[in-house]
């Protein structure tokens, strides 16, 4: 396996992995999640790479991208009730299925926290409630659950 830095001329190798995970939120929010538009998603990760404090990692086996891990540095200001803060987000993490439970998340991961650490950035993921392995993994690599957000659904009907 070989991990490399992504560019924005990788956007479609991106959204190609991303209907991976794409598909599974949008299996179980499908009130929230959008079908994968490959063109669209393309863009997107092309523009997104593009920003500063946007990075990306793609994991290789034989040659093939099999996942990658896009994180963001992130900034909010301070106010009355918070401090000013920058930090480092795992915004997005996804494996092919075919090859999962081989390390490549634990390795993607490694490669984004190392860049934090070198940047001397705090880190944060974000992940949906449904999402128990991504958590485990989370966990497995000492990242600890810092904001709960519940919710309640119902229809208009109700």
């Amino acid at each position: 396996m070989h991990i490399r830095e992504a560019t924005p001329a990788d956007s479609a190798v991106l959204a190609r992995l991303n209907t991976h995970v794409q598909d599974v939120h949008l299996a179980q929010r499908p009130e929230h999640f959008t079908a994968t538009d490959p063109t669209a998603t393309s863009e997107w990760f092309g523009r997104r790479l593009e920003e500063p404090g946007a990075h990306a990692w793609i994991a290789e086996v034989d040659e093939r991208a099999v996942g990658y891990v896009l994180a963001l540095r992130r900034q909010s200001q301070g106010n009355p009730f918070t401090r000013a803060r920058t930090w480092f987000e795992i915004d997005q993490l996804a494996v092919d299925p075919a090859v999962r439970r081989r390390g490549i998340g634990r390795a993607l991961l490694r490669a984004a926290l190392a860049h934090a650490r070198e940047e001397g950035l705090p880190v944060e993921a974000t992940s949906w409630a449904f999402n128990d392995r991504t958590h485990a993994l989370f966990a497995s690599l000492g990242l600890t659950p810092k904001v709960i957000r519940f919710e309640q659904r119902w229809s208009l009907r109700d």
